[in-house]
């Protein structure tokens, strides 16, 4: 059975702490404020005494940005721990088979290629046109012209008959009403494929289906792999 599915967040945290920078840069801050503040009240003149709201407004401020810098931390670690459960949740993708948006798939040696697609209301007339790396037709072929989601596949072999070498190919759906008006901006490409790993890429994490990344965001629907 296919359910709905929202992708946990692509996001994990990285381990360098803004916060305890700050943290230690305010110590070392307030460590000079001390030391000049006494050397200030052993030199004062008696006679004279310093005026005290200055300094006390200082370590008033010193107070202030300790705070922010402690919610700041506290911020941090629920930041990670969302993280964590989000990377958590993406593990459980593996095995399963995914659509998601886009029609970036892969074709393998002897395989065949899955896609889905959806067409709006008021649809005349739709054509397929599956593309190579080089962004190059390689397949062109006309689609019943009704409104809704249907499935589509590709066994790999190119409208001239000849069997392409295996990579990434894309579908495009494109969709006219009775007018011969574009509909293309109404109309939603999906892939779907098998699940093999999860990566992690400059702090985001990605989806494997086939040889293409796919963000766990961009997965609308996942079914348990047929045995």
């Amino acid at each position: 059975m296919v359910t709905s599915a929202t992708g946990a967040s692509n996001t994990t945290p990285t381990s360098n702490s803004a916060a305890n920078t700050a943290g230690v840069s305010l110590a070392k801050n307030f460590d000079t404020f001390l030391k000049l503040l006494t050397t200030q009240l052993k030199n004062q003149d008696p006679t004279s005494p310093m005026d005290s709201k200055e300094f006390t407004q200082q370590l008033v401020q010193f107070s202030q940005v300790e705070q922010q810098i402690n919610q700041n931390k506290n911020l941090e670690k629920l930041i990670e721990m969302i993280g964590a459960q989000s990377a958590n949740a993406n593990l459980n993708y593996i095995g399963k088979d995914v659509v998601v948006n886009g029609g970036d798939a892969t074709l393998v040696k002897d395989g065949k290629v899955d896609w889905m697609y959806n067409l709006p209301a008021g649809v005349t007339t739709a054509k397929a046109n599956v593309y190579d790396e080089a962004g190059k037709v390689v397949y062109t072929t006309t689609l019943t012209p009704k409104a809704g989601r249907a499935a589509f596949s590709w066994d790999g072999t190119r409208t001239d008959g000849v069997v392409p070498k295996p990579g990434n190919y894309t579908l495009e759906v494109t969709a006219k009403d009775t007018n011969g008006k574009s509909l293309n901006d109404n109309t939603k490409v999906y892939t779907t494929g098998r699940v093999s790993s999860l990566e992690y890429e400059d702090g985001n994490q990605f989806l494997v289906v086939g040889n293409v990344k796919v963000a766990p965001t961009d997965v609308v629907a996942v079914t348990a792999a047929a045995q």
